[in-house]
C-alpha cells in the first residue's frame, strides 16, 4: 500500500496550493449487504450514503474498506469550484500520475458538478478512482472514491455513493470534529480552517486565493500507515520531497518529544517553486505507532525569524484526543 503524507503549503497562491494538496491527499491509498442510510461525514457539511461494507474512517473525513484498501475521502476547499473543474484536464491528471478514463457533467444538489474516472498505479498495484468536484463560487467540495483495479465490482457502488452526495454551504461544522488530535492557535497565528484531515493556521485567519503573503502552517495526520525507523532520516527526506519548494539549504534540526510522541523538528531555507522567492520552512514530524503527524510552516524569508517561533508555539500545543469527538472537546482552547 502506498505511503501517504500530509500536505505542505508555502506562501504563494494559497488556493491553488490547497487544491493541489487536497487532490494529493484525497488520492491516497489508505487503509451488511444493504446500503447504509445517508449520513453526514464528520468534519464536513457533506451528506452521502456509503456503499455496503464501508465504515467511517478514523484518519480522514470519509469511509473505508479495511479488507481491500478502498476509500471515500471528502474534502472541502475555499474557492470557486469552476477553477478546480477546469483544471481536471488529461495533462494535469497525468502530471499527478493519473490516466483519464472518463469525464462527465452531472447534477448534484441542483447544480452542475464534474465526475471524473481515472486509473493510477502506486506501490506495485493498480487503482481506479471516481472523483466528484462540486460546489459554488465560494467553496469547492471534492469527493474521491479509490479502489483496487482487482476489486472492479466496487466501481458502481462507489460511483453511486458519490452521486448521492449533498451538502449545505450554511452548515457550521466544528473545525476539530472527527480529528484525533488538537493544536491551538497562538497570538499571531489564527486557525484559518480545515482541509480534509488538516488544520490550517495563518496570520489573518484566512486561506483564500488572495492571501499570498501570509505565513501559513498546516498540521495533519498521515492517511495511511507508515513504518518509520529513523525519524530524523524520514523528516529530512520528507522536507526534501516537499513539492512546492526546492533548493533546500542551511537545514538545522533537533529531536523533539511532544505529548509523549517521539519526533524531529527542522528549519530550512528554500525557494518557492512557482515564484522562485526565498522562503523559510519549518517542519515537525511526530511518530505514533504505525502512523505519524506532520506540521509544515512557510514564510517569506525576508520576514523576521520570530515567525518560525510562532509555528513552534502552535506545534507545542499538539496533543492526541479520542477520535470523532466534536469541536468542543475538552482541552481545546478558544482562539485569539
Amino acid at each position: 500500500m502506498a505511503r501517504q503524507t500530509t500536505p505542505h503549503l508555502p506562501g504563494g497562491a494559497h488556493f491553488r496550493k490547497l487544491v493541489a494538496t487536497a487532490l494529493f491527499v484525497a488520492c491516497a491509498f489508505p487503509p451488511s449487504a444493504s446500503w447504509a442510510a445517508a449520513v453526514r461525514v464528520p468534519g464536513t457539511s457533506v451528506i452521502l450514503s456509503p456503499p455496503p461494507g464501508f465504515s467511517p474512517a478514523d484518519r480522514y473525513p470519509g469511509f473505508q474498506r479495511a479488507d481491500n484498501g478502498a476509500s471515500i475521502i471528502v474534502t472541502e476547499l475555499p474557492g470557486p469550484v469552476a477553477e478546480m473543474q477546469k483544471g481536471m484536464t488529461k495533462e494535469l491528471l497525468a502530471s499527478r500520475g493519473m490516466t483519464l478514463i472518463q469525464s462527465q457533467t452531472v447534477k448534484i444538489g441542483g447544480r452542475d458538478a464534474l465526475l471524473v474516472y481515472v486509473s493510477q498505479s502506486a506501490g506495485g498495484m493498480d487503482f481506479l478512482k471516481w472523483m466528484l468536484f462540486a460546489g459554488d463560487a465560494k467553496e469547492t467540495v471534492m469527493i474521491v472514491g479509490t479502489f483496487p483495479k482487482a476489486a472492479g465490482d466496487l466501481s458502481l457502488p462507489i460511483k453511486q455513493a458519490l452521486l448521492s452526495a449533498s451538502w449545505s454551504a450554511a452548515a457550521k461544522v466544528p473545525p476539530y470534529e472527527g480529528l484525533g488530535f488538537r493544536v491551538d492557535p497562538v497570538p499571531g497565528l489564527k486557525l484559518a480552517g480545515r482541509v480534509g484531515n488538516m488544520l490550517v493556521f495563518s496570520e489573518r485567519g484566512t486561506m483564500g486565493p488572495n492571501d499570498s503573503e501570509q505565513a501559513i502552517l498546516v498540521v495533519g495526520g498521515s492517511v495511511s500507515g507508515a513504518s518509520i525507523g529513523d525519524v530524523e532520516e524520514f523528516a529530512r527526506d520528507r522536507a526534501a520531497r516537499t513539492s512546492q519548494v526546492n533548493q533546500l539549504r542551511n537545514v538545522t534540526g533537533r529531536d523533539r518529544v511532544v505529548d509523549g510522541l517521539r519526533g524531529y523538528e527542522l528549519v530550512a531555507e528554500a525557494n518557492d517553486v512557482k515564484t522562485g522567492r526565498p522562503v523559510r520552512m519549518y517542519q515537525l514530524v511526530l511518530l505514533d505507532g504505525g502512523t505519524y503527524y506532520l506540521a509544515q510552516g512557510f514564510v517569506n524569508a525576508a520576514r523576521p525569524p520570530d515567525v518560525v517561533g510562532k509555528f513552534r508555539n502552535v506545534t507545542e500545543t499538539f496533543r492526541l484526543v479520542s477520535a470523532h469527538k466534536s469541536g468542543g472537546a475538552a482541552g481545546h482552547k478558544a482562539g485569539p
